[in-house]
This record gives structure tokens, C-alpha cells and sequence, in this order.
């Protein structure tokens, strides 16, 4: 992955990790906030599995369903400001 594309994603990562703070939302609901503010559909399904996949985001029903997600308190850290810090 080059410089650029990481900057890019860890970018996304912020906005969807920003609105799952606010409350835990659906596949589709952070979708739409995504693609309101920057990216496309194919760069948003590719940050939600590299952020389930590495735990960053926790979906609160079992697989299949339609829940939630959250952020996960135990490797996304929000400080006063707002700025977030994941540990890798």
C-alpha cells in the first residue's frame, strides 16, 4: 500500500470511527455518511472489513444480521479534542 493510499484510508477510518462514536449505526447508515462527505462504495466496503477485520469496529449482533456497529474502547482511543489513536 502506498503512502498516499494509507494517508487516504486512515482518513476514512477517522470519519467512520468519528460517527460510530456518536452512536452504533448500521452497514448502510455509515455508508451514506461516508459517501456524504468523501469516497465511493467500493473504497467503503474495503475500510470496513480491513476495520472488522482488525477489530477497530465491533458489530453488536452475531453475523448476518443487520446490527449495529461500535468502536471498540479496547483498541480506539478518542481524546478531549476528538482526535482518535487506534493501536495497531
Amino acid at each position: 500500500m502506498s503512502c498516499k493510499a494509507g494517508s487516504e484510508r486512515l482518513k476514512l477510518a477517522k470519519i467512520l470511527l468519528s460517527e460510530v462514536k456518536k452512536e452504533p449505526l448500521s452497514w448502510t447508515e455509515l455508508e451514506k455518511r461516508l459517501l456524504r462527505q468523501c469516497g465511493t462504495h467500493s473504497k467503503f466496503r474495503t475500510l470496513m472489513q480491513w476495520l472488522s477485520r482488525n477489530e477497530y469496529i465491533i458489530k453488536m449482533d452475531g453475523p448476518g444480521s443487520r446490527g449495529c456497529y461500535r468502536y471498540n474502547p479496547e483498541k480506539v482511543q478518542f481524546d478531549q479534542t476528538g482526535e482518535i489513536s487506534i493501536r495497531i
